[in-house]
């Protein structure tokens, strides 16, 4: 029995997620109009894009210090 599922992803990523997902399902998958790959280089590019580094106003030292600071330490009485 065939069933059709109508599918309509508001942007290429979406798009190119929902086709990965039926080729590791074994689903046929059919576009319209036809899709075409995306070449290894744009997914770099692609990846890049979404990894960007940390930006802050304060330095990596200041943001440990501000961790450790918030953290609440005491000294417990412990008999063993």
């Amino acid at each position: 029995m065939t069933t059709t599922l109508v599918l309509e992803p508001t942007n290429d990523s979406d798009l190119h997620l929902l086709l990965s997902l039926a080729r590791r399902l074994g689903v046929k998958a059919t576009t319209t109009p036809p899709v075409t790959a995306i070449s290894e280089e744009e997914r770099r590019q692609r990846f890049l894009a979404l990894a960007g580094s940390w930006q802050s106003d304060e330095s990596g030292d200041e943001i440990n210090k501000m961790l450790m600071e918030s953290r609440h330490f005491r000294d417990r009485d412990i008999e063993l």
